[in-house]
């Protein structure tokens, strides 16, 4: 993606957004009645005090300048085996990239407006629009910290000024809602996807129930399934696949042994934090 541009439904305004990935910054320019009120350049990836239109996922400017920005240590990490969940959600393990100020309740269910903002999650749900009986499902998360804003009052107070000598102007440029904190850390999952089962609800529970031997045994090195449960195995289709926020994983690895899955582990682990949650705060409430 190299620009987004919003232009409101009356088309007394635009937002638009130009990216220089090379370059490191992004360019805004907003425009009211046919007059440019801003024109700034910012850094490629949104930072803390980073603006957003809400409701239609449009990033815009940072109020908030040059802000100082400190980081809180979690060291947080969490892991769970695979299970049959018939409305499994990966969302308990990966964290929604954009979480806006407003009740969170993600349930057990594939709640598809995260797929909006989250590349990852869209990119599962895009593979297992339907399934069978539910899904194998399981993974893990390392929340390493976050940068937040260091308080600074006289600040807000100001911005709080601005915003209500105009707030039409205000949200225009810096939307209705900004960036407050910053997540960091490492965040996978595996699914394992069955099609094909038979009619028969014995026979079916049966060779689910060897679906999680195989995945169990390719995941944790253990030995796997017998020959004769590898045959009724064989008469369905079953995937396993491993999704990370490492680029190479974000489309997903099929896994057919332990060593696909320590290979797989062995790359997280060696790899870099990354941007794993950006929190938002209304500005109702500078």
């Amino acid at each position: 993606m190299s620009s987004v541009e919003f232009t409101a439904a009356d088309g007394s305004s635009t937002a638009t957004t130009t990216y220089n990935k090379t370059g490191e910054s992004r360019n805004l320019i907003v425009t009211s009645n046919g007059e440019t009120v801003l024109d700034e350049n910012y850094a490629y990836r949104e930072q803390v005090g980073a603006g957003i239109y809400a409701d239609n996922h449009v990033p815009v400017a940072n109020p908030f300048g040059a802000t100082k920005i400190s980081y809180f240590k979690l060291n947080q990490s969490f892991s769970q085996s695979p299970s049959w969940q018939n409305d499994a959600d990966p969302i308990s393990f990966m964290l929604p990239y954009r979480l806006f100020d407003e009740f969170y309740n993600p349930g057990n269910y594939f709640t598809t407006r995260f797929a909006v903002s989250t590349e990852l999650y869209q990119s599962v749900i895009e593979q297992y629009p339907v399934t069978e009986r539910g899904l194998l499902i399981g993974g893990g998360k390392h929340e390493d910290g976050y940068e937040y804003f260091s308080e600074n009052w006289e600040v807000r107070d100001s911005l709080a000024k601005v915003y209500g000598e105009d707030p039409a102007l205000y949200k225009l440029k810096y939307g209705n809602e900004y960036i407050e904190k910053v997540g960091y850390g490492k965040i996978f999952f595996v699914i394992g996807a069955i099609r094909n089962l038979p009619t028969d609800g014995n026979v079916a529970d049966d060779i689910k129930n060897i679906a999680r031997k195989h995945m169990d045994a390719m995941i944790s090195g253990r030995t796997g399934i017998t020959p004769k449960e590898q045959e009724k195995l064989d008469k369905v289709w079953f995937e396993v696949k491993f999704f990370s926020t490492l680029k190479e994983h974000r489309n997903g690895v099929v896994i057919n042994s332990a060593g696909d899955y320590e290979n797989a582990i062995q790359k997280i682990n060696n790899g870099e934090l990354s941007v794993i949650q950006l929190k938002y705060k209304s500005i109702e409430n500078l």
